[in-house]
């Protein structure tokens, strides 16, 4: 049985006027909710997994039929995966080219590969889901729209960045995990996810990321978000580094959701928001 973190207070009425987000990771589902008519709704909760490896869609099918408020009747339904199988390809190639590409890439693919279009970045992230998975979300929800979890992310300071005069480099620290996005004024130059296991990791990729693209220590900026604990650690040792290294700023837009929206994974924050 699975068993949602401080969710025994978690209520919702007319779920027609609710919005659903979901991040389903190897180990947990996270997901955010809110009223769309409603002023501080947000509600923002975590849900273990049981297994992992070869029982994970036995694990998300419990997971899912466990918690009730998942099968509602959401006016919206969002979700991204956690796939450390991915590729970025131009957004002019198509699908059929980027799926090749990515089995190229990758040989024998055992899941289902999905193609993710990002139409602020120009470009598409090919990734693969654990065989079933994709079958399943069809059957459970009637229309739910499906992203890799650097969907929101690049989508987000993409928009950011159109008008930008400097570069940016974006650090987004969750989950044991650093998702690092670097725009060139409006050009994607990185998309990655990197298993960061201390401080130390997360300042070795994000510095190794700055270095390889060429920005600027004194004119550019780096923007970090997500864990607290980390981000609080982590920006001393870039600033021996790098001059302008700042919080990211919040959506103004979400404040409107709760006053929990800033303790909310930012990314799931960013599915609500999206259209």
């Amino acid at each position: 049985m699975n068993s949602m973190a401080n969710g025994a207070d978690v209520e919702i009425t007319n779920p027609q006027t609710w919005r659903l987000a979901l991040r389903i990771n190897d180990d947990c589902v996270r997901f955010a909710a809110y009223s769309e008519v409603g002023q501080g709704s947000l509600i923002s909760r975590e849900v273990s997994l049981d297994g992992s490896g070869d029982d994970f869609l036995r694990s998300l099918e419990n997971c899912i039929y466990d918690n009730p408020l998942f099968l509602l009747d959401y006016n919206r339904v969002v979700m991204s995966f956690t796939s450390q199988h991915f590729m970025l390809v131009p957004g002019s190639m198509s699908d059929d080219s980027a799926i090749d590409a990515f089995n190229a890439l990758f040989g024998s693919v055992q899941g289902d590969i999905l193609v993710d279009t990002l139409p602020r970045c120009g470009v598409k992230i090919v990734f693969e889901l654990p065989a079933g998975v994709l079958r399943f979300i069809n059957r459970t929800f009637e229309s739910a729209t499906i992203h890799h979890h650097l969907w929101a992310m690049c989508e987000h300071f993409a928009a950011k960045c159109a008008n930008a005069g400097v570069c940016r480099e974006y650090v987004y620290l969750h989950d044991g995990t650093a998702d690092v996005c670097i725009f060139s004024h409006s050009k994607l130059n990185l998309a990655n996810s990197y298993v960061c296991h201390s401080v130390d990791d997360a300042a070795f990729f994000t510095l190794n990321a700055w270095k390889c693209f060429g920005l600027s220590a004194d004119a550019d900026e780096l923007q970090m978000l997500g864990d607290r604990t980390m981000r609080d650690a982590l920006a001393p040792v870039l600033r021996n580094y790098i001059t302008y290294v700042m919080p990211a700023i919040f959506p103004a837009a979400s404040m409107r959701m709760g006053h929990d929206a800033m303790k909310a994974p930012y990314d799931l924050i960013l599915l609500l928001l999206c259209e």
